[in-house]
């Protein structure tokens, strides 16, 4: 009897041992617990803060963005009026110089106009380009054309060559008076044309030197038929002006 109630005793303390070292233990791991939710707590609270300041700056960069557009479209706006004004002047000048002293013009290709119509029957567009030569020692210039269209295509700004528009494109020329080049091409439906770029490169020989004539057209000023908008810069030689009327001029 003693010894059974001994056995018993021992049982009740190795239970109450192993009791206390479990309760010990599940402390413990809650402590672990505790300790990783407040961590898990504090950085919840920095990535709330660090998201609440992205949102701040990107909320800057767009009102940013949104105040440089203004300012581009504004200084845009005015360029045009700019380019306007120095055309009128420069047409004026250029008028004056062929009446005062008509040997200051130089030699060399002129863009007299550039024209552009759609057909409504075919939904394809007609350009026309006349190019002459000044009057100072005129010989048969020979050279080509290239038109680029500068588009917008699923609101991506990018430059389109005109042969890529167009299945018959006819680059070349060779005048010694002026020569009118006419020509189609077709515009995607998701195409917003931005500008159309015309560059006349003239091959050089020995009575004259190589010239390359780049003239930009606002496609909305184009296609209402203004174009006070073009700006025109003639890398071989003088500005290329407006010069009036090609009465007397015949094709050769």
């Amino acid at each position: 009897m003693r010894r059974l109630k001994k056995s018993f005793i021992k049982w009740i303390v190795v239970s109450m041992i192993c009791l206390l070292l479990g309760f010990l233990l599940g402390k413990f791991k809650q402590d672990i617990l505790r300790d990783s939710l407040a961590l898990m707590e504090t950085d919840l609270q920095t990535i709330s803060a660090e998201k609440v300041e992205l949102s701040k700056q990107v909320a800057r960069i767009e009102a940013r963005l949104l105040t440089d557009n203004q300012t581009i479209n504004r200084l845009t706006q005015e360029n045009k009026k700019i380019n306007e004004q120095l055309n009128l002047s420069a047409n004026k000048l250029y008028f004056y110089e062929r009446v005062v002293a008509p040997e200051m013009e130089s030699s060399g290709v002129k863009i007299y106009s550039f024209t552009v119509v759609k057909n409504v029957e075919t939904d394809q567009w007609n350009y026309e380009l006349v190019l002459m030569q000044a009057q100072k020692g005129r010989r048969f210039l020979t050279g080509q054309f290239e038109l680029t269209f500068s588009v917008f295509e699923n609101e991506h700004l990018k430059n389109i060559s005109l042969s890529e528009l167009s299945e018959t494109v006819t680059s070349t020329f060779k005048f010694k008076y002026f020569q009118t080049i006419n020509g189609v091409f077709r515009l995607a439906p998701e195409m917003t044309v931005d500008e159309v770029i015309l560059q006349v490169n003239v091959t050089g020989n020995r009575w004259y030197k190589a010239q390359q004539v780049e003239q930009r057209y606002d496609w909305q000023a184009l296609i209402e038929k203004d174009e006070g908008n073009s700006t025109e810069f003639d890398l071989g030689s003088l500005p290329d002006l407006s010069i009036g009327n090609l009465t007397g001029l015949v094709n050769p």
